[in-house]
């Protein structure tokens, strides 16, 4: 029982640090200026596939985008997009997704560009969907009071065992 309990404390403790690391990072994106979202489409496959994780830097210069740079923009509907620069005018910046066959016209201005491409995870994004909704906001918070709940009560109970040994003992 006791290697039971431990290799439960180990995964426990495992699945906390992971979580926490993530977020961490997650936190420390955000205080640089990096903002993440999912792509849903394969307009940018195979350079950044589906259901990526997409990190874009929101301290880029505006002025500093040139041609074949990747940029991540809003829609008038309020979407996020990302695609590649293929040309600037005086009216804005023009895009094109990698897969698309014509580009999006003049899509990207000073008001709704987000910022500039710096990488991406690959395969996470569906996860991250997943997380984002109801069901999924509920399942993981559960997870984390599960795994602290269960963190707290195992280790009382070997607290608690070691305090009998040493009564024994005596």
């Amino acid at each position: 029982m006791n290697k039971f309990i431990k290799g439960i404390k180990i995964a426990i403790n495992f699945l906390m640090t992971i979580i926490i690391i993530i977020g961490i990072i997650f936190i420390g994106l955000f205080l640089v200026g990096i903002e993440s979202f999912v792509v849903e489409s394969g307009s940018m496959e195979p350079e950044i596939p589906v259901y990526s994780l997409v990190l874009v830097n929101k301290k880029a210069n505006y002025d500093e985008i040139k041609p074949n740079d990747i940029v991540a923009f809003n829609t008038e509907v309020g979407s996020k997009v990302i695609h590649r620069v293929v040309d600037i005018s005086a009216d804005g910046v023009l895009t094109k997704g990698d897969a698309n066959e014509v580009p999006d016209g003049v899509s990207t201005t000073r008001k709704n560009f987000i910022g500039k491409y710096v990488a991406c995870i690959p395969k996470i994004g569906k996860a991250i969907k997943v997380i984002q909704t109801k069901r999924g906001k509920i399942i993981l918070g559960t997870v984390v009071v599960v795994l602290v709940l269960a963190g707290i009560l195992i280790g009382e109970s070997d607290s608690n065992t070691k305090k009998y040994k040493k009564a024994e003992e005596k």
